[in-house]
């Protein structure tokens, strides 16, 4: 507490069990009572204002947006829907993992953080964020670097939470988790339903 505070309370619970206290030179008793009323109130702008919560798997909806080939590589935006009550903010990159059910291990390696962050999005309710996924077709890796198999969804993590979306779609992972070549790439969150 600063001094000052704490010098207005005590000059408040002084004043306020009955004892008259004489106002400094200069100043009449009712000029004091005003200053010690002004020093003890509350600073009238507030310190920090409230700050809009971090985006929990609970407040969201995932999907899938559409495809993009080219290169033996296939681009898609992972779209996530605020679908709370109040703003919410997502930023950063979300986890992504090839996995063949909603409670299974990931298959291979998981997708690695391409680009930097954009910044904080914020959702208002209905609102959405997007980030994008490129994955190579990996059958155009040597099997014995890769062992390919087939996958029917995708385990997604959205950023800076520990409990995770299964969304369907067919493919084929690298089934060893230290394949040569990145199997999937992921970008940084941004505004809209695009990833871009």
């Amino acid at each position: 507490m600063a001094w000052w505070l704490l010098t207005a309370a005590t000059a408040a619970t002084v004043t306020g069990c009955g004892t008259e206290q004489p106002a400094p030179p200069g100043m009449s008793s009712s000029s004091a009572g005003s200053a010690l009323q002004v020093v003890s109130q509350p600073p009238t702008a507030r310190a920090s204002e409230a700050v809009t919560p971090q985006c929990a798997t609970s407040d969201l909806a995932a999907g899938l947006g559409p495809e993009t080939a080219a290169a033996g590589t296939v681009a898609f935006p992972i779209v996530f829907t605020n679908n709370g009550s109040g703003p919410c903010v997502l930023e950063g990159f979300p986890g992504v993992s090839y996995a063949t059910g909603r409670d299974s291990a990931p298959v291979g390696a998981p997708a690695v953080r391409d680009g930097a962050s954009s910044g904080p999005v914020q959702l208002a309710p209905g609102g959405q964020a997007s980030a994008l996924v490129y994955a190579i077709n990996v059958h155009n890796i040597p099997p014995e670097q890769c062992q390919p198999v087939p996958v029917p969804g995708l385990r997604i993590y959205p950023p800076d939470n520990t409990i995770s979306f299964y969304l369907e779609r067919a493919g084929t992972a690298c089934g060893l988790a230290q394949a040569t070549t990145t199997q999937l790439r992921i970008h940084a969150v941004v505004a809209g339903g695009n990833g871009r």
